[in-house]
């Protein structure tokens, strides 16, 4: 018994320790418990390495110029995957800002030359990364996501905000995933061919035969232009992953509304949670006159269940 109230007391003096030294910091103990839960200078939904994430819930900044005009995002939000934002201005940009409603904090995109597509009106156009973690349509998960725009102009003004609410769609990750979105309402496919010369694609969809985990297409959007706005396609390997090469492709099966421009694509894939980069390229683009034409993107080696050739 002595032995058990001295384990106790031991106990109850370690844990009110922990929490005077905790709510001596500042802002209070229950603060800092929700900083640990979700680090103020961490992002939890984005994965782009270029965006700069400013934490400690810091506010996104605003000012007065009525400089946005319109911030269009292409497709839904799909973990693991990507999409593309087009912001339209009336006045240059130097940076953006981008707020998601639950974060502790706001993303800076520092603007390139290859960001701005056109400077009369002045348009933008970046493109997002996805936490393989994030979940939609789940139990107590979220199923929409709220963005909030802004941005700060070359002469240094901060304009006023825009704000976009987005689903969130289910994908398949397994031990391989690989996403494909693109910025036009056309039928856009991703092709994965596996090893052992598996091809997954929308007339191949699901692979559960040998020794390897199952292969599946499990979202394939605008097929044949019925089109569902959804803008993304997703192929994922189960456990245990076959070695050798992945081979991606994309094909631009059908143009939808032709006269509109190229149609930008992104292909994203991660192992483990975390994003690789192909050997040849991750994005690209479709014109008018590629109607039905196939782009390689790249091959994944993996070697003993690991990518070998992955870099990030």
């Amino acid at each position: 018994m002595t032995i058990i109230i001295r384990n106790s007391a031991l106990l109850a003096l370690s844990v009110l320790a922990v929490i005077l030294s905790i709510s001596c910091s500042d802002g209070g103990w229950l603060d800092n418990l929700a900083n640990q839960l979700n680090p103020p200078n961490e992002s939890n939904i984005l994965q782009n390495p270029n965006l700069g994430f400013m934490g400690n819930s810091s506010p996104i900044p605003e000012g007065d110029v009525d400089a946005i005009k319109s911030v269009d995002i292409t497709g839904n939000v799909l973990s693991g995957g990507s999409l593309f934002v087009t912001v339209t201005s009336s006045k240059e940009l130097e940076e953006l800002y981008l707020k998601i409603e639950g974060e502790n904090g706001y993303y800076v995109w520092e603007l390139e030359d290859k960001d701005q597509i056109s400077s009369n009106p002045y348009v933008y156009q970046v493109t997002l990364e996805f936490n393989i973690d994030l979940e939609g349509g789940e139990k107590d998960a979220p199923t929409e996501l709220k963005f909030t725009v802004g941005g700060k102009t070359e002469s240094g003004d901060y304009v006023k905000l825009k704000s976009k609410i987005l689903k969130i769609i289910n994908a398949g990750s397994g031990a391989l995933q690989i996403s494909l979105s693109w910025d036009k309402y056309d039928d856009v496919d991703l092709h994965v061919f596996s090893p052992s010369g598996k091809h997954l694609y929308f007339g191949n969809r699901r692979e559960t035969s040998g020794k390897y985990g199952k292969a599946e297409l499990d979202i394939d959007s605008n097929a044949g232009c019925y089109i569902d706005r959804v803008n993304s396609e997703n192929i994922f390997f189960a456990d245990p992953l076959e070695d050798g090469d992945y081979k991606v492709k994309v094909h631009m099966f059908m143009k939808c509304k032709f006269g509109e421009g190229d149609t930008k694509f992104r292909v994203t894939a991660n192992i483990e949670g975390k994003f690789v980069e192909f050997s040849k390229q991750q994005s690209g683009y479709f014109t008018d006159e590629m109607d039905d034409e196939m782009i390689e993107i790249g091959t994944i080696k993996i070697r003993n269940g690991k990518c070998s050739n992955c870099s990030k």
